[in-house]
């Protein structure tokens, strides 16, 4: 039987509405599944598209992640997902976890379950304490080298790792590894392994991706140095490449989230021409692909630009609430910023407090409770002159 739990969900297209049914991971056991781990480390695994308009985003499921080997189970908690409907929600996937295991593994760590936010709390975990996808009996033997590889290649983030990957991993100067992978792909799926056949079949693109992106030149094998340019000094990257490489690997809304996070200067006007040129550019010397991948992250990146303008408001006023210090300059920004009593700044805040660092998440859990508390009294005193 397998431990490894999957279930269909009932969504609806944020964008235009279409309601669509998508396959969520919800219980995911390293040592079974070391292709689902991947795609956790890639942040796919939730990733769902929309059939009708195509529109990219994230399935709102939470995710339960097993590691006999160490001993260890993390639950990926969604954004914005209440406390006790996610306490509830654990414990179900908890007993369906607890079913799948033989009763030999059946041990007291089971109930030492640690929350984290999103995915990207889960895989943060799984690559600081080297969780893998290896079963106990082959805890001492080491993976294959293809799986090494692709395994790094996938949890790497941006050029400078991506670069390090390929100078160590010299199977992926072989011209034959895209082939291999889409061969195993196809036995995969024959086999009905569906999800380990997406998980080749993705390797396989990312690899495509990688060989025809501007850092290409770093693809060769170990001790061979770059070209140099006319003065003898390695030909310089183009600084815009590092964040074209990073909408380029953001394949949901999350990750495009976190990509703008790491890049504020995308939510200025001023990127979309730079972004514009360099796509334009990638067309010119036949990298469509690519070129196609920049210019549909543009779209969504104008989106998030229009979003953030009409809430920018908020946004200022969170920011001010937050970078006071004395009793004195909190009364005043809770005089001059009205924005600070809508529903929006109580859902900023509370993300906020769902992400936060733990050295500031205790500031922005007290700056919410404060606001709440004095959004309670406005209100009343509002409903007793309405009385009187």
């Amino acid at each position: 039987m397998p431990i490894s739990f999957a279930d269909t969900l009932q969504l609806n297209c944020p964008r235009c509405g279409t309601p669509f049914e998508a396959e969520a991971w919800l219980v995911v056991d390293g040592q079974e599944r070391p292709d689902l781990v991947a795609r956790i480390l890639d942040g796919s695994l939730h990733a769902v598209r929309c059939p009708a308009c195509g529109q990219h985003g994230e399935a709102p499921a939470p995710l339960l992640y097993h590691d006999g080997r160490a001993r260890r189970v993390l639950l990926a908690v969604p954004p914005g997902m209440p406390e006790a409907e996610w306490r509830e929600a654990a414990e179900a996937l908890l007993w369906t976890l607890i079913d799948g295991l033989p009763e030999v593994q059946r041990a007291p760590y089971l109930g030492e379950l640690q929350a984290e936010a999103d995915l990207s709390g889960v895989a943060s975990i799984i690559r600081a304490e080297g969780l893998a996808g290896r079963s106990t009996a082959d805890a001492d033997a080491a993976p294959p080298p293809l799986v090494m590889a692709i395994q790094a290649l996938l949890a790497a983030e941006g050029p400078d790792e991506i670069a390090r990957v390929l100078q160590r991993y010299p199977i992926f100067v072989e011209p034959q590894t895209v082939t291999v992978l889409r061969e195993l792909a196809f036995e995969a799926f024959k086999a009905g392994e569906n999800e380990a056949g997406r998980g080749f079949s993705q390797a396989a693109d990312i690899l495509n991706d990688v060989r025809e992106m501007p850092v290409s030149h770093l693809i060769r094998a170990p001790g061979v140095p770059n070209e140099p340019g006319e003065s003898g000094a390695p030909i310089a990257e183009d600084p815009l490449d590092a964040i074209a490489f990073a909408l380029l690997r953001s394949h949901t809304g999350a990750t495009l989230a976190e990509t703008v996070d790491q890049y504020p200067q995308l939510l200025e006007l001023e990127s979309d021409a730079e972004l514009a040129a360099w796509a334009a550019h990638a067309r010119a010397v036949g990298k469509q692909r690519l070129a196609d991948g920049i210019d549909e992250r543009r779209e969504a990146l104008r989106s998030m630009r229009a979003q953030y303008e009409a809430e920018r408001p908020v946004y200022d006023a969170v920011q001010a609430l937050l970078e006071v210090d004395s009793a004195a300059e909190l009364e005043v920004v809770l005089v001059e910023h009205d924005a600070l009593y809508t529903d929006a700044a109580d859902a900023v805040l509370g993300r906020l407090a769902a992400n936060a660092d733990e050295d500031i998440r205790p500031l922005v859990e007290e700056r919410l409770d404060l606001l709440r508390r004095v959004r309670h009294m406005l209100t009343r005193r509002s409903d007793l002159r309405n009385e009187g």
